[in-house]
């Protein structure tokens, strides 16, 4: 059998060949599935005495393969059978049977079909489908990530310098219903996903890292969520909080956001100033920088007039006080942010409480609260949690693409999987390249 048939069936077994002598057309198509012939017999010693073993008949076995000219082909071997006469040295009877590296044993599916549904797991399809696709079962789908799970260990001895970890909505498996995941921030790399984001889950979880691992922390860019600051100061005393500038952003987002509402609902539904500030929305909460000054449209809202972007804005803050009020606070807030000023940031948080709107009052009490962790975030302004929140939408896929999920362990090495340049990926990678030498040796 030469080199191309043996990477076409997924063949690494150097004795396994075609079974030619016995068969004129060792590969056989029965239309819904090929079936392939081959024969594994090889010398073999005998485990007690070490002399040659006889050879005594054979023993056949059929065996799922991959899939060949888009049918499943079925493996039809016949496996040496062995005998070691008592003796002296032996004396009792010994028998064997040929072994297969590329099919384990008791089991009638080839590890070329597993490892393809290694890979296929790193795309986003549901494990029916992908047992469809393969043409085996569910279940072993579900078992190849179960024997995932020991591979996929985080190193306990090792944390790298800059850190950020962020909720997401896990689903009922999780205590809370929100889990964690944690990432090298500095490398985009995730380190793993954490059942569970209270404070309880979460001090046992780092306390498993080694106290140089954690001392050895640096950094730490988290949301503005107050429970986990305690938390951080006492796993990682030597990290430095980072206030992630979206969540910073995202304050007054949902403030000025409330306050729209407000002032439509004060001015009466079907109203125009109900009209205008529900059809502008957006326009209201885009950035100043990004509205366009040289867009003269039709606005239906304001009599068909010939308005800007910019002219629609002013319109609408003369509709409300409350509302213009909010609108400036937004604005400072983001110029603040984008452009690291601490002076303009400083001269916001000045403001008093009294004289803004009741939603702003707990933003602005909240950014108070936080302003040292704003103020690092505008000096470590590459360090943000712009990679997690990208990680946590194609989660959500993942769990929309599978119909969600019920056991952890499985949505943990689906989603770990699915990115292929985390820590733990790299280290698996590294443990099975080892392995193969190792068995490359011994051969």
């Amino acid at each position: 059998m030469n080199h191309s048939t043996r990477v076409a069936l997924g063949v690494k077994d150097c004795h396994l060949e075609l079974d030619e002598k016995r068969f004129t057309e060792p590969v056989e198509d029965q239309g819904d599935r090929i079936v392939i012939h081959f024969i594994q017999s090889y010398p073999l010693r005998c485990p007690r005495c070490g002399q040659p073993m006889l050879k005594n008949g054979f023993k056949t076995v059929n065996a799922l393969g991959p899939a060949l000219h888009y049918k499943p082909t079925i493996w039809s071997i016949r496996k040496q059978k062995y005998l070691c006469k008592p003796s002296t040295d032996c004396p009792t009877m010994v028998t064997k049977i040929a072994t297969v590296k590329d099919i384990d044993y008791r089991n009638h599916i080839a590890w070329a079909i597993k490892q393809r549904a290694m890979m296929l797991l790193t795309t986003n399809q549901s494990q029916k489908d992908l047992a469809r696709t393969l043409g085996v079962s569910d279940w072993t789908v579900r078992r190849v990530i179960t024997n995932l799970d020991s591979s996929f260990k985080p190193n306990y001895r090792w944390l790298p310098r800059h850190i950020a970890f962020d909720d997401f909505k896990s689903g009922k498996m999780a205590p809370s219903g929100m889990s964690m995941i944690l990432m090298d921030i500095e490398n985009h790399r995730t380190l793993d996903i954490i059942l569970s984001r209270r404070n309880r889950y979460l001090r046992s979880y780092f306390l498993r890292y080694g106290r140089s691992a954690r001392l050895a922390v640096q950094t730490v860019t988290v949301d503005l969520y107050t429970p986990y600051r305690r938390l951080i100061r006492e796993l990682f005393p030597h990290a430095i909080i980072i206030a992630d500038h979206f969540h910073i952003v995202a304050q007054a987002y949902r403030a000025l956001n409330q306050i729209r509402i407000q002032a439509m609902n004060r001015a009466g539904k079907g109203t125009h100033q109900w009209r205008a500030l529900k059809h502008f929305w957006k326009l209201v909460l885009t950035p100043a920088s990004e509205l366009k000054y040289d867009n003269y449209w039709r606005r239906a809202n304001f009599g068909y007039a010939q308005l800007t972007d910019v002219e629609v804005i002013h319109r609408l803050l003369s509709l409300d006080e409350e509302l213009e009020q909010a609108y400036r606070y937004y604005q400072d807030l983001i110029f603040a942010v984008s452009r690291r000023s601490r002076s303009r940031l400083n001269q916001l948080l000045t403001i008093k409480l009294t004289v803004l709107p009741q939603p702003l009052q707990k933003v602005q009490r909240t950014l108070r609260q936080h302003k040292k962790e704003i103020l690092h975030s505008f000096k470590y302004e590459t360090y943000t949690n712009g990679p997690v929140e990208g990680t946590n939408n194609k989660i959500k896929v993942i769990k929309r693409v599978a119909y969600g999920f019920r056991n952890f362990a499985n949505f943990r090495i689906r989603i770990l999987l699915a990115f292929p340049n985390t820590y733990i990926a790299i280290n698996w990678k590294n443990t099975q390249a080892a392995r193969a030498k190792v068995q490359a040796r011994a051969a």
